[in-house]
C-alpha cells in the first residue's frame, strides 16, 4: 500500500473515531437526564466508559497509521524501532478488539440477566392468573400440600 492510500484510511478512521465518541456523549447526556434505575445506571456508565476508550483507541491507532510510515522511514537505520513501533500498533488494535469483545460479552450479560428476571416475573403471573381464573370457576385445583385435598383422599 502507498502512503496515500494509508493515510486516507488514516483519515477515515479518525473520522470515524471522533463520530463515535459525539455519539457515545449524546447517548450518555440522554442516559443521565432520564430515570434509570441503579443496576442500569450502573451498566450504561461502565459501557460508556468502555466505548469511549475503544473510540479514542481507534483515533490514536489512526494517527499512528499516519505517521508510521514517515517515522520509520526516518529511522531506517534502525530495524529495531520499526519492529517495536508496529508490534506496538498491532497490539493497540488488539486491544481495541478486546475491548470490543468484553463490551458484546457485557451487553448479552446484562440482558440475558434482564432476560432471566422478566421470564421469572412472567412464570409468576401466569402461575396467579391460573390461580384467580380457578377461584372464579369454583373448580379449584389442589395444590402440593394442600391440607384440603389430602383429606379427601
Amino acid at each position: 500500500m502507498d502512503y496515500y492510500t494509508t493515510l486516507a484510511v488514516s483519515i477515515v478512521l479518525l473520522l470515524t473515531a471522533a463520530a463515535m465518541m459525539l455519539s457515545h456523549v449524546r447517548v450518555w447526556k440522554s442516559l443521565r437526564e432520564a430515570k434509570l434505575d441503579a443496576d442500569e445506571l450502573d451498566y450504561r456508565r461502565r459501557q460508556f466508559r468502555r466505548r469511549m476508550q475503544t473510540s479514542a483507541m481507534l483515533g490514536v491507532l489512526a494517527a499512528a497509521l499516519a505517521v508510521g510510515d514517515p517515522i520509520t522511514i526516518c529511522w531506517t537505520r534502525s530495524g529495531m524501532f520499526a519492529a517495536c513501533y508496529w508490534l506496538t500498533v498491532m497490539l493497540l488494535a488488539c486491544w481495541i478488539g478486546l475491548l470490543a469483545l468484553v463490551d458484546i460479552w457485557a451487553t448479552k450479560h446484562y440482558y440475558g440477566r434482564l432476560r432471566d428476571k422478566c421470564l421469572v416475573e412472567r412464570a409468576k403471573l401466569e402461575a396467579e392468573l391460573r390461580r384467580m381464573e380457578g377461584s372464579e370457576t369454583g373448580d379449584r385445583k389442589p395444590e402440593v400440600g394442600d391440607r384440603e385435598s389430602e383429606s379427601e383422599k
